[in-house]
């Protein structure tokens, strides 16, 4: 058995800050720009982000080497609104495997570019029965991740 964890985080924003929130993200080639984890990326394209790509994001944390790898499961797009899906794919420290205990992370970003629209990005995964005696610490890492995405791009301009 397992046990889910997610968090959810809401910005109401201007049509215009979203599109280009956007914009921004689909664009591999501008993720240092605005994502403060994201020192380096690593894209199947440079220029865009289509449904099936691969992302290794690079970061340098306590002078070691961590690559975080995604895979982009789903875009749905609609008139005014984009919803995008990433699935983690793993984490490395100097080329070695870590955070193996959380399965399925997965994290979604829905960009409604409308009057009274916003982003929202919701990250889940799921631990197992004894990884959830760490609730604590799981529940605070899907809120910082969550909300580390949604403050990124909200201070796009």
């Amino acid at each position: 058995m397992s046990k889910v964890f997610s968090h959810t985080a809401r910005k109401p924003m201007s049509p215009e800050q979203v599109q280009k929130g956007l914009e921004s993200f689909r664009n591999p080639s501008k993720w240092p720009d605005w994502n403060s984890s994201a020192k380096n990326l690593l894209a199947t394209k440079a220029e865009s982000i289509d449904e099936g790509d691969h992302l290794a994001i690079f970061q340098v944390i306590k002078g070691s080497l961590i690559e975080t790898k995604w895979f982009v499961n789903s875009i749905r797009e609609g008139d005014k609104f984009c919803e995008i899906e990433l699935l983690g794919e793993g984490q490395n420290r100097n080329e070695r495997p870590i955070a193996k205990g959380l399965k399925k992370l997965s994290i979604s970003i829905t960009f409604l570019y409308q009057e009274n629209g916003g982003i929202e990005v919701h990250s889940s995964c799921e631990v197992s029965r004894l990884l959830a005696l760490f609730s604590k610490q799981i529940n605070a890492f899907m809120k910082t991740h969550a909300e580390q995405f949604l403050t990124d791009l909200s201070m796009i301009e």
